[in-house]
């Protein structure tokens, strides 16, 4: 498999990973959010449960194929993406993404315990 079927493969399993790197984190994203936080307060701690659920799953799929830096970046330059990780946070881009899929997990977990009540009943 060459670089480009390699990049479109993860495209196709990640599309809403890509779509929040690509799209949200823009070449100009700078321009729409006052700093990377704020992304992520919209796209992942203010989306409902299945929207994490998603990420976390896709994000899981990257990292197993994304297993350095340096191919972060360049899947990052593939589709795009305007996010420097470590301009933004002070952490490379592998080691931001491993935090993106913690907090969706994080999401995930917590959504989970606010849908249902403190008996374990779905509400």
């Amino acid at each position: 498999m060459d670089d480009e079927d390699f990049y479109r493969e993860m495209i196709r399993r990640a599309p809403r990973t890509t779509s929040l790197l690509g799209v949200e984190f823009n070449l100009d994203w700078q321009l729409d959010w006052p700093d990377a936080e704020s992304v992520l307060v919209q796209d992942l701690d203010d989306a409902p449960l299945r929207d994490n659920e998603v990420l976390q799953t896709e994000l899981d799929y990257l990292l197993n194929v994304l297993g350095t830096d340096s191919s972060v970046d360049d899947f990052f330059t593939y589709i795009d993406s305007g996010l420097d990780p470590l301009a933004e946070t002070g952490q490379t881009s592998r080691t931001w993404l491993i935090g993106l899929r913690d907090r969706a997990a994080r999401n995930v977990r917590n959504g989970d315990s606010v849908e249902r009540g403190q008996t374990g009943e779905v509400l």
